[in-house]
């Protein structure tokens, strides 16, 4: 039969699993200790290149921090508004972004109507109405070049197309940019080898109208 233990026995037990206790809670302590400092002894070298780079820097921060400073104030200004100034502001805003976006981007219908005027370009081709091309369809600076080869346009394009027969032209994309848009179309014509030709066109007024024709292999625009 075992004695029992005495009180100060009992004590000292305690005291000693308690300092066990201490001891491996110190050790993980000192282990994770360990850890971040191989990673400062490795990252040294890395801190101690970058610092020169640092010092560069700090030049060109404290330039721009006026700068900095300038840039911001105006929205800080904005976002003290409150109740009527600001609703104005952002409309003033909105306005400035819608004329922004409609200005850049071609109207929902250039497209067509670029096309539009093709058609009725190689309509009035076909029907030999050298009236309506001259006076219509044709840009004012093309009319001018035509004239200045010393015929009305009239009677040059008489000259150059009367022979033509049964001409076609079938338009295959068409790209806007501003007051300026390219045509690629398929030209056909009887007896004749249809080709890919390039149709730049120019906005006069409300009307689109054939400035050029680059021909496949041709460096020039020339006349329709």
């Amino acid at each position: 039969m075992k004695k029992a233990a005495s009180p100060v026995t009992a004590l000292f037990r305690a005291i000693g699993r308690l300092l066990r206790g201490i001891g491996r809670l110190l050790g993980r302590l000192v282990g994770l200790l360990r850890k971040p400092g191989r990673l400062l002894r490795r990252l040294g070298p890395l801190v101690r290149r970058l610092g020169p780079l640092v010092r560069r820097l700090g030049p060109l921060v404290r330039r721009l921090g006026p700068l900095l400073r300038r840039l911001t104030r105006p929205f800080a200004k904005f976002a003290q508004l409150r109740g009527k100034p600001l609703i104005a502001v952002l409309v003033v805003l909105a306005v400035v972004v819608v004329v922004a976006v409609l200005s850049l981007k071609p109207g929902p219908d250039d497209d067509k109507q670029v096309r539009e005027a093709l058609d009725t370009y190689a309509k009035a081709t076909r029907d030999k109405d050298y009236q309506q091309l001259c006076d219509s369809l044709y840009a004012t600076d093309l009319v001018e070049r035509i004239r200045s080869a010393g015929l009305p346009c009239e009677v040059a394009l008489r000259t150059g197309l009367e022979d033509r027969q049964n001409p076609q032209l079938q338009v295959q994309a068409v790209e806007v940019n501003g007051d300026q848009a390219l045509a690629k179309a398929r030209a056909s014509a009887s007896g004749e080898v249809p080709a890919v030709v390039t149709i730049r066109l120019v906005r006069e007024g409300d009307d689109w109208r054939v400035a050029s024709l680059v021909e496949p292999g041709s460096a020039n625009p020339s006349v329709p």
